[in-house]
Protein backbone atom coordinates (compact mmCIF):
# COMPACT_ATOMS: atom_id res chain seq x y z
CA UNK A 1 0.00 0.00 0.00
CA UNK A 2 2.72 2.51 0.74
CA UNK A 3 5.50 1.32 -1.92
CA UNK A 4 2.23 0.83 -5.08
CA UNK A 5 -1.10 1.58 -6.31
CA UNK A 6 -2.76 -1.68 -4.78
CA UNK A 7 -5.14 -0.51 -2.59
CA UNK A 8 -6.78 -3.54 -2.77
CA UNK A 9 -4.34 -5.78 -1.56
CA UNK A 10 -3.69 -9.68 -1.48
CA UNK A 11 -4.07 -10.03 2.50
CA UNK A 12 -7.76 -10.64 4.21
CA UNK A 13 -8.43 -11.52 7.38
CA UNK A 14 -8.57 -10.39 10.87
CA UNK A 15 -5.86 -8.28 12.45
CA UNK A 16 -5.51 -8.36 16.26
CA UNK A 17 -8.05 -6.50 18.47
CA UNK A 18 -7.27 -4.11 21.38
CA UNK A 19 -3.97 -2.93 22.19
CA UNK A 20 -1.43 -5.79 21.37
CA UNK A 21 0.01 -6.21 18.06
CA UNK A 22 0.35 -4.09 15.66
CA UNK A 23 -2.08 -2.11 17.31
CA UNK A 24 -0.42 -0.58 20.36
CA UNK A 25 -1.96 2.10 22.28
CA UNK A 26 1.85 4.23 21.46
CA UNK A 27 -0.72 7.40 20.79
CA UNK A 28 -4.37 7.42 20.62
CA UNK A 29 -5.33 6.81 16.99
CA UNK A 30 -7.38 9.07 16.37
CA UNK A 31 -5.56 12.19 17.73
CA UNK A 32 -2.42 10.34 15.31
CA UNK A 33 -4.60 10.44 12.14
CA UNK A 34 -5.25 14.02 13.26
CA UNK A 35 -2.11 15.33 13.23
CA UNK A 36 -0.75 13.02 10.14
CA UNK A 37 -3.58 14.57 8.29
CA UNK A 38 -2.77 18.04 9.16
CA UNK A 39 0.62 17.63 7.68
CA UNK A 40 -0.39 15.98 4.52
CA UNK A 41 -3.17 18.72 3.80
CA UNK A 42 -0.47 21.18 3.96
CA UNK A 43 1.49 19.66 1.10
CA UNK A 44 -1.65 18.80 -1.06
CA UNK A 45 -1.94 22.80 -0.27
CA UNK A 46 1.75 23.55 -1.48
CA UNK A 47 1.54 21.42 -4.62
CA UNK A 48 0.89 23.64 -7.89
CA UNK A 49 -1.24 21.82 -10.66
CA UNK A 50 2.08 22.71 -12.84
CA UNK A 51 3.50 19.74 -10.57
CA UNK A 52 1.01 16.71 -11.05
CA UNK A 53 2.85 15.59 -14.03
CA UNK A 54 5.86 15.20 -12.19
CA UNK A 55 7.80 12.18 -10.99
CA UNK A 56 7.62 10.65 -7.07
CA UNK A 57 9.54 8.20 -5.36
CA UNK A 58 6.85 5.78 -6.41
CA UNK A 59 8.42 4.89 -9.77
CA UNK A 60 4.65 3.98 -10.86
CA UNK A 61 2.80 7.40 -10.20
CA UNK A 62 3.23 10.63 -11.16
CA UNK A 63 2.49 13.27 -8.83
CA UNK A 64 -1.58 13.15 -9.56
CA UNK A 65 -1.87 9.28 -9.13
CA UNK A 66 0.21 10.16 -5.45
CA UNK A 67 -2.41 12.18 -4.26
CA UNK A 68 -5.25 10.48 -6.24
CA UNK A 69 -3.86 7.36 -4.38
CA UNK A 70 -3.96 8.42 -1.08
CA UNK A 71 -7.27 10.45 -1.59
CA UNK A 72 -9.24 7.21 -2.82
CA UNK A 73 -7.87 5.55 0.11
CA UNK A 74 -9.11 8.05 2.18
CA UNK A 75 -12.65 7.67 0.91
CA UNK A 76 -12.32 3.70 1.61
CA UNK A 77 -11.54 4.38 5.09
CA UNK A 78 -14.20 6.91 6.01
CA UNK A 79 -16.95 4.06 4.35
CA UNK A 80 -14.95 1.33 6.07
CA UNK A 81 -15.25 2.97 9.52
CA UNK A 82 -19.03 4.13 8.63
CA UNK A 83 -19.98 0.83 8.16
CA UNK A 84 -21.24 1.53 4.72
CA UNK A 85 -20.57 -0.95 2.11
CA UNK A 86 -22.72 0.44 -0.36
CA UNK A 87 -20.31 3.33 -0.31
CA UNK A 88 -17.20 1.40 -0.50
CA UNK A 89 -18.47 -0.68 -3.53
CA UNK A 90 -19.26 1.81 -5.40
CA UNK A 91 -15.38 3.69 -5.00
CA UNK A 92 -14.36 -0.01 -5.44
CA UNK A 93 -16.73 -0.02 -9.01
CA UNK A 94 -15.57 3.43 -10.36
CA UNK A 95 -11.94 2.54 -9.44
CA UNK A 96 -10.01 4.41 -12.49
CA UNK A 97 -7.36 2.78 -14.07
CA UNK A 98 -4.92 5.20 -12.75
CA UNK A 99 -5.37 7.27 -9.43
CA UNK A 100 -4.78 10.72 -10.68
CA UNK A 101 -8.25 10.18 -12.31
CA UNK A 102 -9.75 10.58 -8.82
CA UNK A 103 -9.19 14.07 -8.89
CA UNK A 104 -10.50 15.33 -11.23
CA UNK A 105 -9.86 18.95 -12.31
CA UNK A 106 -9.24 20.22 -8.67
CA UNK A 107 -6.77 17.96 -6.36
CA UNK A 108 -7.01 19.93 -3.99
CA UNK A 109 -10.96 20.12 -3.34
CA UNK A 110 -10.96 16.21 -3.80
CA UNK A 111 -8.66 15.76 -1.29
CA UNK A 112 -10.69 17.91 1.01
CA UNK A 113 -13.71 16.02 0.55
CA UNK A 114 -12.24 12.76 0.63
CA UNK A 115 -10.75 14.32 4.60
CA UNK A 116 -13.95 15.64 5.41
CA UNK A 117 -15.44 12.15 5.05
CA UNK A 118 -12.75 10.58 6.93
CA UNK A 119 -12.68 13.05 9.83
CA UNK A 120 -16.51 12.63 10.42
CA UNK A 121 -16.18 8.73 10.11
CA UNK A 122 -13.22 9.02 12.43
CA UNK A 123 -15.23 11.08 15.17
CA UNK A 124 -18.41 9.28 15.04
CA UNK A 125 -16.05 5.37 16.00
CA UNK A 126 -17.14 5.04 20.10
CA UNK A 127 -15.30 1.74 20.09
CA UNK A 128 -11.93 1.95 18.86
CA UNK A 129 -12.20 -2.34 19.11
CA UNK A 130 -14.89 -2.38 17.18
CA UNK A 131 -14.06 -4.47 14.20
CA UNK A 132 -14.80 -2.74 10.84
CA UNK A 133 -14.40 -4.21 7.07
CA UNK A 134 -12.16 -3.09 4.74
CA UNK A 135 -10.88 -3.99 0.99
CA UNK A 136 -8.07 -5.93 2.59
CA UNK A 137 -9.47 -7.72 5.45
CA UNK A 138 -11.45 -7.12 8.87
CA UNK A 139 -9.21 -5.32 11.95
CA UNK A 140 -10.44 -3.20 14.81
CA UNK A 141 -11.54 0.45 13.77
CA UNK A 142 -8.10 2.04 16.12
CA UNK A 143 -5.40 -0.14 13.92
CA UNK A 144 -7.55 1.02 11.04
CA UNK A 145 -6.54 4.73 11.86
CA UNK A 146 -3.39 3.53 12.66
CA UNK A 147 -2.71 2.24 9.39
CA UNK A 148 -4.00 4.53 7.47
CA UNK A 149 -1.90 7.43 9.17
CA UNK A 150 1.26 5.51 8.80
CA UNK A 151 0.21 4.75 5.17
CA UNK A 152 -0.41 8.86 4.52
CA UNK A 153 2.80 10.09 6.68
CA UNK A 154 5.07 8.37 4.47
CA UNK A 155 3.24 9.58 1.61
CA UNK A 156 3.95 12.98 3.30
CA UNK A 157 7.47 12.79 2.60
CA UNK A 158 7.11 11.13 -0.81
CA UNK A 159 4.96 14.38 -1.92
CA UNK A 160 7.22 16.80 -0.13
CA UNK A 161 10.10 15.00 -2.30
CA UNK A 162 8.38 15.48 -5.00
CA UNK A 163 7.11 19.02 -5.18
CA UNK A 164 10.29 20.53 -2.92
CA UNK A 165 8.39 20.88 0.42
CA UNK A 166 9.66 20.80 3.24
CA UNK A 167 8.96 17.89 5.72
CA UNK A 168 10.01 18.06 9.16
CA UNK A 169 7.31 15.91 11.72
CA UNK A 170 7.47 15.74 14.83
CA UNK A 171 9.69 13.08 16.45
CA UNK A 172 6.71 11.47 18.29
CA UNK A 173 4.87 11.02 15.19
CA UNK A 174 8.17 9.45 14.06
CA UNK A 175 8.01 7.11 16.86
CA UNK A 176 4.68 5.81 16.48
CA UNK A 177 4.92 5.13 12.73
CA UNK A 178 7.96 3.52 13.18
CA UNK A 179 6.39 1.55 15.93
CA UNK A 180 3.46 0.63 14.05
CA UNK A 181 5.03 -0.20 10.64
CA UNK A 182 7.83 -1.98 12.35
CA UNK A 183 5.27 -4.90 13.08
CA UNK A 184 2.91 -4.42 10.18
CA UNK A 185 5.70 -4.52 7.16
CA UNK A 186 6.59 -8.32 7.17
CA UNK A 187 8.56 -10.11 4.69
CA UNK A 188 5.60 -11.50 3.39
CA UNK A 189 3.85 -8.27 2.70
CA UNK A 190 7.31 -7.02 0.92
CA UNK A 191 7.38 -10.39 -1.07
CA UNK A 192 3.83 -9.61 -2.07
CA UNK A 193 4.63 -6.33 -3.89
CA UNK A 194 2.85 -4.07 -1.24
CA UNK A 195 6.46 -2.66 0.03
CA UNK A 196 9.70 -2.48 -1.45
CA UNK A 197 12.91 -3.97 0.08
CA UNK A 198 14.60 -2.46 2.67
CA UNK A 199 17.09 0.55 1.76
CA UNK A 200 20.16 0.76 4.37
CA UNK A 201 20.78 4.05 5.71
CA UNK A 202 23.90 5.11 7.52
CA UNK A 203 24.44 4.03 11.50
CA UNK A 204 24.04 7.97 11.89
CA UNK A 205 20.73 8.65 10.06
CA UNK A 206 17.55 10.88 11.71
CA UNK A 207 15.16 8.44 13.39
CA UNK A 208 13.11 9.62 10.19
CA UNK A 209 15.74 8.48 7.30
CA UNK A 210 15.83 4.83 9.23
CA UNK A 211 11.62 4.43 8.99
CA UNK A 212 12.43 5.62 5.54
CA UNK A 213 14.69 3.22 4.83
CA UNK A 214 12.77 0.50 6.11
CA UNK A 215 9.90 1.56 3.86
CA UNK A 216 12.03 0.92 0.85
CA UNK A 217 12.49 4.79 0.05
CA UNK A 218 15.73 6.38 -0.45
CA UNK A 219 16.14 9.03 2.10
Amino acid sequence: MLHSARLRGSDSGRFPVGSGGIGGDTMDPKEQLSEVTDLLTALVDGTDAGQLDDDTPCSEFRVRDLIGHFTLGRFLFAAGLNGDKSRGDELLAGMPEQFGDVLGDDHRATYQDASVELEAAVNGVGDLDEVISLIFGDMPAGVAMQLISADNFIHCWDLARSTGQDFDPPVELVDVTATFLSGFITDERRAGGGFGSEVEVPDDASALDRLLGFCGRTP
